[in-house]
């Protein structure tokens, strides 16, 4: 049988099936898996964009994409899978640059596990203002502040690349204007002396040398139970020096805690760590308390405050017995 090159450029009778089979799982997957009750989850440490309204600034369209994108059915299994995918075959994170224009990486991940979120980087790299121009304004603001007869007090958390730079890798797009623009920061900050400054990194730094174990998650962007107590405590000294009296830190075990850097390279990281509490003298809580989880950007539920005995000097002031104590609360993990 004479085989003609029209012939063999067709494609088989499979092969068109196949083409159209998955055209149409393209096209009509994302529905399919809506009706059948897939819905969009957060994936990337922040609220799913809402339905935009129309309004005369004209974004109505970029705003209904962005909508349209986040609430696309299976877009976190294909997320995950293009992370598993690149990781497996290329060793290394997904890009999600668009463009021609130099674009960050979302988490820069180090050594032994270790994740930094990307925008440290990105905004040490391409900042929108200079350092002296901020701390004038904070020093402004001051004395407002002071002017209406009130205190003014404000600190700096310094982020992860700053506590700790331990576990960042040999080489990564931004290294050289990362740590130049952090020495430029952090020297200002220190020379311009601005009235109400709490400093939080030395006694950041003092505590990871006394304990051993970092201030931050090793996966996620936030400092760990510990730090935060530390922070609270520090402000609480600042503010009203006898809050703190009679307060300790103490453990609590430790839980499994999945990392928000995760999310943004699209695949799970999971992190064992210990979990703190804070007990006052005369301070017991009553009842019980159910703490919802919620996405580390979501501030938590308080539970209740607790009830004291005695005479205790609280963040408002003396209170009698029996009545409740704003000063006292156990952290919960988020």
């Amino acid at each position: 049988m004479e085989t003609t090159s029209e012939s063999r450029g067709r494609p088989s009778p499979l092969g068109r099936r196949v083409a159209v089979l998955g055209a149409s799982l393209f096209f009509f997957g994302p529905a399919l898996a809506f009706a059948a009750g897939d819905r969009a989850t957060e994936i990337e440490n922040r609220r799913l964009a809402g339905f935009p309204a129309l309004s005369p600034a004209g974004d109505f369209p970029s705003r209904f994409e962005a909508w349209a994108v986040d609430h696309l059915p299976l877009r976190g299994h294909a997320v995950r899978a293009q992370a598993m995918l690149s990781e497996e075959l290329f060793g290394e994170p997904p890009s999600y640059a668009a463009g021609k224009a130099l674009t960050y990486p979302r988490v820069v991940e180090g050594r032994e596990g270790w994740l930094y979120f990307g925008d440290d980087v990105a905004e040490a790299c391409r900042p929108v203002g200079t350092t002296a121009g901020v701390l004038a304004r904070v020093r402004r603001l001051g004395e407002i502040v002071r002017a209406s007869g009130r205190r003014f007090v404000f600190t700096v958390a310094p982020d992860k690349t700053t506590i700790y730079p331990d576990k960042l890798p040999d080489r990564f797009l931004g290294e050289r204007c990362l740590a130049r623009r952090k020495e430029e920061f952090w020297k200002a900050l220190d020379a311009a002396r601005v009235p109400g400054y709490l400093d939080l990194r030395g006694p950041l730094e003092r505590l990871q040398r006394a304990t051993g174990e970092p201030a931050y998650f090793r996966t996620d962007s936030h400092w760990s139970e510990r730090s935060a107590a530390l922070y609270g405590a520090e402000l609480a000294r600042t503010l009203q020096p006898d809050l703190s009296r009679g307060t300790r830190l103490v453990p609590l075990g430790s839980y499994v805690r999945e990392g928000d850097l995760g999310r943004l390279l699209g695949a799970s990281r999971s992190e064992t760590t210990g979990h703190w509490g804070l007990v006052r003298t005369g301070c017991a809580r009553s009842g019980t308390t159910t703490v919802t989880r919620r996405p580390p950007y979501a501030s938590p539920t308080p539970p209740p405050a607790p009830r004291c005995s005695g005479r205790t000097r609280c963040s408002s002031g003396t209170r009698s017995p029996g009545s409740r104590c704003r000063g006292s609360r156990r952290t919960s993990p988020t």
